[in-house]
């Protein structure tokens, strides 16, 4: 037998579904959802999807698509014992503070010390 060259104008659930690229059971899904591709019914259960029909379905898909950005979940803690990394920060707060204020005092000493040493001598 020779196959003929006829391109058929309507795809069944298996092929249109290969066309879109998902499984039959989605397309399935989809159509009963009435999400799916437009279709023609056959009788009660024949159902055929024309390729512009299925075209289309895939450019509303594509160019509607917005990818959405979940917004950031924040966990509340109950209070009590900090973590490891909230104590580690803060003793290096704590640790920094001393430096800062061990060279803060040590420049007022320098500083009270020199003028003081210029007072004295301008007064000789």
């Amino acid at each position: 037998m020779a196959q003929s060259s006829v391109t058929p104008k309507v795809l069944r659930y298996r092929d249109a579904a290969t066309y879109l690229g998902i499984s039959h059971c989605r397309l399935r899904n989809l159509v009963s959802e009435g999400r799916g591709p437009a279709s023609v019914t056959y009788g009660k259960r024949d159902r055929a999807f024309p390729i512009a029909a299925l075209d289309a379905f895939i450019e509303q898909r594509t160019t509607s698509y917005q990818p959405v950005t979940p917004e950031p979940i924040t966990v509340k803690r109950r209070p009590g014992r900090p973590r490891k990394t909230e104590q580690r920060n803060q003793k290096q707060m704590a640790h920094w503070t001393a430096v800062m204020m061990t060279l803060f005092m040590t420049y007022l000493l320098w500083a009270y010390g020199f003028l003081s040493i210029a007072t004295d001598f301008m007064t000789n």
